[in-house]
């Protein structure tokens, strides 16, 4: 019988600055420390990321059952990508929010990094906005029409 997929566990974003991510993440998305920053490094790691010698710090942070994990590298990292959505590769996260109108004056007044204005998705009731995460990774905050 073949293993079967059961759920997601995590998704992991390569940060330059795991401080500033983590503040980030916290304090203008919403999501709960797990793991505080944790040093990691040894020969188990080198095989999984095929990066020899490699040393990072690790944060795990929850939402609503959603785990993101935070990666600074110390040490044989790799070059960062390009931020934005139209570089294959890059990810962006998608925060559903109950008011959207109220977290866009509070990532305004939190001062985060290139909010874009509150949008009706075509017309769909559906309002969304994006800010940018201090790696340039896009964050959306989406409110799903009332029915």
């Amino acid at each position: 019988m073949a293993a079967r997929s059961v759920g997601l566990n995590h998704m992991g974003l390569c940060v330059r600055d795991l401080g500033a991510a983590l503040a980030f993440y916290r304090d203008v998305a919403g999501f709960e420390v797990r793991l505080p920053p944790t040093r990691m490094s040894g020969g188990w790691f080198d095989t999984l990321t095929r990066n020899d010698g490699a040393e990072i710090e690790v944060a795990m942070l929850d939402l609503a059952g959603f785990t993101i994990q935070l990666v600074e590298y110390h040490a044989a990292g790799a070059d960062a990508v390009a931020p934005g959505h139209n570089h294959p590769g890059n990810p962006h996260l998608c925060i559903d929010v109950d008011d959207v109108d109220a977290k866009h004056a509070e990532v305004l007044a939190l001062g985060a990094h290139r909010p874009t204005d509150v949008v009706d998705i075509a017309g769909t009731g559906v309002r969304s906005f994006y800010v940018e995460d201090p790696d340039g990774t896009p964050v959306e905050f989406l409110q799903m029409p009332t029915r």
